[in-house]
């Protein structure tokens, strides 16, 4: 992770890094964020340089967590308007609705999906194999 992120500091775009290193910044960006607060932690701010939701949709995959990159896809799904990464403002709008106290409320459709990613380890150990997989990138 370190290396990745090193990279990306080097370079600056992350388009201009290996697609392997790439995928696993966004992974790890994305996951460690879900883990600390669920798909409203995820959408409720504008990531650097606003990448399509399905560039971290096409990085689970890629790691091979096929499961997660659907349940990413169908909560980037429920907004109601196209292109959701490029509007923060009507994002929060669409949220709050169903939030209570902070938290999803029961009939929140993202309350499933948050489940079923937050805290799973599953994405970890596929991002590890990933990183073994393509190890000539990330050097020790």
């Amino acid at each position: 992770m370190e290396y990745a992120r090193g990279e990306l500091e080097r370079v600056g775009d992350p388009d201009k890094l290996p697609a392997p290193i790439r995928t696993v910044l966004l992974v790890q960006a994305a996951q460690g964020v879900i883990d600390n607060g669920g798909l409203q932690y995820f959408f409720e701010g504008d990531w650097p340089g606003q990448p399509p939701y399905s560039a971290f949709v096409d990085a689970y995959r890629e790691i091979g967590a096929i499961e997660e990159a659907q349940t990413l896809a169908n909560a980037v799904a429920l907004f109601p308007f196209p292109e959701p990464h490029l509007s923060q403002r009507r994002r929060g709008e669409f949220l709050d609705q169903f939030l209570e106290g902070g938290d999803h409320r029961p009939d929140s459709p993202f309350a499933p999906l948050t489940r079923i990613l937050c805290g799973d380890r599953q994405v970890w150990r596929r991002l590890e194999q990933y990183v073994r997989a393509h190890e000539e990138l990330f050097p020790a």
